[in-house]
């Protein structure tokens, strides 16, 4: 894309050099061609709207050529084409065209590189002054460029006079005449005022450097905002990573109480298959007693012998008393059955647990409650959790002082690549009950505290009893020995 000199005058509809620059009412020069495209599609009952300031124009009878011409730019693109069109001058000595390098004020001659040879040769020419021509046509452009006149500010109603009040009431510069008939009454500088010129752009520089000002203060604001929106984006990533971990317990611990059931369910269904077996071994065992007796009673009834008839009658008939005696009653069996309740989503909720807003981000840390550096009192440092582009730490000891406490604090610590030297925050920590939520032991500083780096935090040296967070019981470590610390962050 073609850029515009920020120096040199062209036509803003057409962004080119003026062709028949013609002066509007409100003082902006166009193109003569130009405006009259402009106008002949927005003009209305002989008024047009000016391109740049939208100032409300007539029209003269006469046409658009009854503006009058502007001069100065006339002029100084009269002068601006004089010196761009400046060429090299060719060779003065050779003749061959060749374009010259060099020009001796001298001779006044122009020389290529060849030529000069030749005429530094010359014992006449031993003392000329030799210039590069690139210098003698930039020495030559900078005297033209000081022939252009500088831009004259005259008044919109009189051309032929220049300002000399500038009205603040109408923002705008008039001459003497205009001021006193239209402007007296109204607020106003004195632009032949000593200094004035001076005042004005020092108060103009001024009002610049602040807006420089509060420029470096949106940028950053902006900045800042964009690191909230990275917190923002983290915290709900990580609590959306929370949910699914919990969902995952829950659904680890209904699969275990799932298959507990299924155990009771096993163990019921073996002992009413046991009693069931047992009862068909015993029927078995008589169905056996009594089938023997039946061929025995077979081969008696085949015999000869009516002695042996005799004596088998009684036997059989008292195998047929004692069998007749057993009864055929299905004994009464538990039969497994799983009854499914419904599933409480309210409960099922407060098993998964609350959704929070918090003033800042959270993080978590876990520590164990073994650690060999802990137990001797030294310092155990978390990772780093980034809020705002800023490292954040926990660090935690075990303090004596009169008794043994767990400490807890919240530190700053130096990004080698961070120019922030200093940070305000205010902060939440606490340390969570695995068993009861509502027995963790919270510590709130409600005042704004001003972390420096490094190292630099803010906490408590008898955060809590060692004793009470030793004990399991009390829920503050879990059975892996370890303990959780929350903390909250806010930057002010």
């Amino acid at each position: 894309m073609a850029t515009v000199d920020p120096d040199k005058s062209v036509c803003s509809i057409c962004l080119n050099d003026f062709k028949q620059p013609k002066i509007i009412d409100c003082d902006h020069t166009f193109c003569f061609t130009c405006l009259e495209d402009y106008t002949n599609k927005v003009s209305s009952n002989n008024r047009f709207p000016c391109p740049l300031c939208r100032h409300d124009v007539h029209i003269p009878e006469g046409g658009l050529g009854e503006f009058k011409s502007n001069l100065d730019i006339d002029i100084e693109q009269e002068l601006v084409s004089d010196i761009c069109t400046e060429e090299i001058p060719p060779c003065d000595v050779c003749k061959t065209g060749v374009n010259s390098e060099f020009k001796c004020e001298d001779c006044e001659q122009y020389l290529c590189s060849s030529c000069r040879k030749m005429h530094d040769a010359l014992r006449i020419c031993h003392n000329h002054v030799l210039v590069p021509v690139a210098e003698t046509l930039e020495i030559h452009r900078e005297r033209n460029r000081k022939t252009i006149p500088a831009p004259r500010d005259v008044c919109p109603d009189h051309r032929n006079k220049d300002v000399r009040c500038y009205c603040k009431d109408c923002s705008t510069a008039v001459c003497s005449d205009c001021f006193v008939t239209n402007h007296s009454s109204h607020e106003f500088v004195d632009l032949l005022a000593k200094d004035i010129d001076i005042q004005t752009r020092d108060e103009l520089k001024s009002l610049q450097a602040d807006i420089e000002t509060q420029i470096g203060q949106f940028e950053r604001f902006c900045e800042t905002l964009t690191k909230v929106k990275t917190d923002i984006d983290n915290s709900a990533k990580t609590s959306c990573e929370a949910v699914d971990k919990q969902v995952e317990r829950i659904c680890s611990d209904a699969k275990e109480v799932g298959e507990e059931i299924k155990v009771k369910i096993q163990k019921s269904r073996d002992e009413e298959i046991d009693r069931t077996d047992k009862l068909m071994g015993e029927m078995e065992v008589l169905i056996e007693d009594l089938k023997a007796s039946v061929k025995c009673t077979v081969d008696v009834i085949e015999d000869k012998s009516i002695v042996q008839v005799l004596n088998k009658i009684p036997q059989v008939k008292l195998e047929k008393e004692d069998s007749g005696l057993r009864t055929l009653d299905i004994p009464d069996v538990k039969y497994a059955w799983f009854e499914q309740s419904v599933i409480d989503k309210t409960l099922l909720r407060k098993q998964l647990g609350t959704l929070e807003n918090r003033i800042g981000p959270t993080f978590i840390t876990r520590f164990n409650f073994d650690d060999v550096n802990l137990q001797n009192g030294e310092n155990l440092y978390s990772e780093y959790h980034y809020i705002q582009g800023l490292p954040w730490s926990i660090p935690v000891r075990k303090h004596d002082d009169g008794g043994s406490y767990l400490s807890i604090f919240l530190i700053l610590n130096k990004l080698a690549e961070s120019k922030v030297d200093q940070c305000n925050a205010k902060c939440v920590i606490s340390l969570l009950n695995m068993a009861d939520k509502s027995l963790c032991n919270e510590r709130t500083d409600s005042k704004v505290h001003q972390f420096m780096n490094f190292n630099d935090g803010l906490g408590w040296s008898k955060f809590i009893c060692w004793s009470e967070i030793s004990i399991q019981s009390r829920g503050f470590i879990d059975r892996n020995n370890n303990f959780f610390v929350s903390s909250t962050v806010q930057i002010v």
